[in-house]
């Protein structure tokens, strides 16, 4: 299977990383021409518990490099997956799939939109990772892999990427039901992503502050209300403890929104925190604390955006 990470953020470079170190086939894209050729020429360096490691993975900006793949994996912020979307429709060959790890809603829909819900994957992890510079990432926590079609039940080729990702050491498994994937990593942002780069803290440090931590399970407690008047299927029976759990798995990790605050980014509050407050408002539920953190965050954009 050949593979294109598309994004060398954190969790691309993560799994560009892992699945090269497997023996896969993959190169990375990047809208970038700069930075796709420095990482092309000089690779970058992977961190974990082993030590340094630097890896060198082919790398472009030119989106027809897509032509030679089997599997997109996009790895972009969420508010660059309409244009990303767009790019596949034109470039990605019409057997090959398109599977989204990222944070948020909205994603599978419209890489859907764009291919046709029979070539989407959708897909959730809670590996941590944190891109330190352009050439270095830091693996800073393990966690579990969840992806199934974007709809129908799971087939052969999602259990074919599973088996591919837990070969490169991810735990992985192929579930149906991408919604219910999507709104269980949606519920773990909610409660960690807005907080932390608020903060300006690691992920751990949510359960060390008393404060902090009542704020985080009143954030999860709205979003899983307003998930359940939508009929999602949680993954876990017990979504506060599965959200206090990543957190603990990933304590030194920094968030990826926090990481976007330090680098003066936009972030994917408006995916996050904001689209649980726009359903609940929808919905007629009450969102008080989503609708709290999502300002915030915007207090700190407009800071320097």
């Amino acid at each position: 299977m050949r593979i294109t990470v598309v994004g060398p953020g954190a969790v691309g470079l993560l799994l560009a990383a892992r699945l090269s170190q497997a023996g896969a086939q993959v190169g990375i894209l990047d809208y970038r021409p700069q930075r796709a050729q420095d990482l092309d020429r000089e690779g970058f360096i992977l961190e974990d518990e082993a030590g340094e490691h630097r890896l060198r993975v082919p790398a472009g900006a030119e989106p027809a490099a897509l032509a030679q793949c089997d599997l997109a994996l996009v790895c972009v912020k969420a508010y660059q997956t309409e244009q990303v979307a767009r790019t596949l429709a034109q470039h990605l060959p019409a057997p090959a799939r398109a599977l989204t790890l990222q944070n948020g809603t909205g994603n599978v829909e419209a890489l859907a939109r764009a291919l046709g819900d029979e070539r989407v994957l959708g897909g959730i992890t809670s590996e941590g990772a944190t891109r330190l510079a352009p050439d270095r990432v830091r693996h800073a926590g393990r966690g579990q892999t969840h992806l199934g079609p974007a709809a129908g039940p799971v087939d052969d080729f999602s259990r074919q990427v599973a088996a591919l990702l837990e070969r490169a050491g991810f735990q992985t498994q192929a579930v149906a039901g991408a919604q219910n994937l999507i709104w269980t990593k949606l519920l773990v942002n909610v409660g960690i992503n807005a907080l932390t780069a608020i903060l300006g803290q690691p992920n751990g440090m949510l359960l060390e502050l008393a404060g902090a931590r009542s704020v985080m399970e009143g954030a999860v407690g709205e979003a899983q209300a307003v998930g359940q008047a939508l009929g999602i299927e949680f993954l876990h029976q017990d979504m506060q403890e599965a959200v206090r759990e990543v957190a603990r798995r990933t304590g030194k990790n920094i968030s990826s929104m926090l990481q976007d605050v330090r680098a003066r980014r936009r972030t994917e509050v408006e995916f996050i925190n904001g689209a649980v407050a726009a359903k609940g408002q929808e919905l007629g539920i009450p969102t008080p604390i989503n609708a709290t953190l999502t300002q915030l965050v915007r207090a700190l954009e407009q800071q320097y955006l």
